[in-house]
């Protein structure tokens, strides 16, 4: 699983503004809903992406770059990423 980068794209002629989510060569494209701050689009673009992929969405943190563009990424509980190595100290 890799990082998640979701973009905003402003309106053109023929499309109004949406946010783009794209990881490990996927993308989900949402539309933008002005009711909500960009955050809450933002994650609704990692919602549909994590959708596609059969990720869980509630994994994945993030915040803003300076470009503009969010970075999310997984977090997992300790015991969860030992057990994924085989580490004997991991609790069931």
């Amino acid at each position: 699983m890799l990082a998640i980068v979701t973009k905003y794209h402003g309106p053109t002629n023929t499309r109004g503004s949406r946010v783009s989510a794209s990881a490990n060569g996927h993308r989900a494209v949402v539309s933008h809903e002005s009711a909500l701050d960009s955050e809450a689009n933002h994650r609704r673009a990692v919602r549909a992406l994590c959708d596609k992929l059969g990720w869980d969405e509630d994994r994945f943190y993030g915040g803003a770059m300076d470009d503009g563009r969010w970075a999310w990424v997984p977090v997992f509980p300790y015991d969860w990423e030992l057990r994924q190595r085989g580490g004997s100290n991991a609790s069931s």
